[in-house]
């Protein structure tokens, strides 16, 4: 599988609709699973928008969701770089996937490589740069075992995101792109 756009067809106005419909679904995706801490599918959701639709969408989709979801949760001085980093996420995901999809194994590096990406990119603005906290315990709060909750925050994040990608990737591009035909 490539990372072929299906949007030649598109006319503007039906590109709208799209890019509404696809953040509308990403805000959703974060508001419902901000439960559970560090297990989130927005990530998920902007690589399934830029493999099938392309970067752009992809890139919107990512920052406009998290933006309005943020307002929900709540929305801070972080909110912009946590949004940037999703905008990374897809265009980490489209240049990965220039090289093609061939395998579950695929899909699943891409889940770990743009989870990682993620993270640091938002621990070092979001956390050391904007809120001050020494880069070192910036990074140990993120992937170590710190009190008082001993929950392994970059962890947990990078293995849900590469267990959702590798079971839910090859599915969902597929039947998007197969039912692509019916919105043109």
């Amino acid at each position: 599988m490539d990372a072929q756009p299906v949007l030649k067809k598109y006319n503007g106005s039906k590109k709208i609709v799209l890019l509404a419909i696809f953040i509308a679904l990403g805000a959703v995706l974060k508001i419902t699973m901000a439960v559970i801490p560090n297990v989130e599918v927005l990530t998920f959701w902007i690589f399934i928008v830029t493999v099938v639709y392309g970067v752009k969408l992809g890139f919107v989709t990512g920052v406009a969701a998290n933006m309005i979801a943020d307002t929900y949760i709540g929305f801070g001085p972080w909110t912009p770089f946590i949004s940037l980093g999703f905008g990374l996420v897809a265009i980490i995901t489209y240049l990965y996937a220039k090289g093609g999809f061939n395998s579950k194994r695929d899909y699943m590096y891409c889940g770990i490589l743009v989870t990682i990406a993620f993270d640091l990119f938002t621990v070092i603005t979001a956390t050391w740069l904007v809120l001050g906290v020494p880069l070192p315990v910036a990074l140990y709060m993120q992937y170590g075992f710190m009190p008082p909750t001993f929950y392994p925050f970059g962890l947990i994040h990078t293995a849900s995101n590469a267990l959702i990608f590798s079971l839910l990737g090859i599915r969902l591009v597929k039947i998007l792109r197969m039912n692509a035909h019916v919105y043109c």
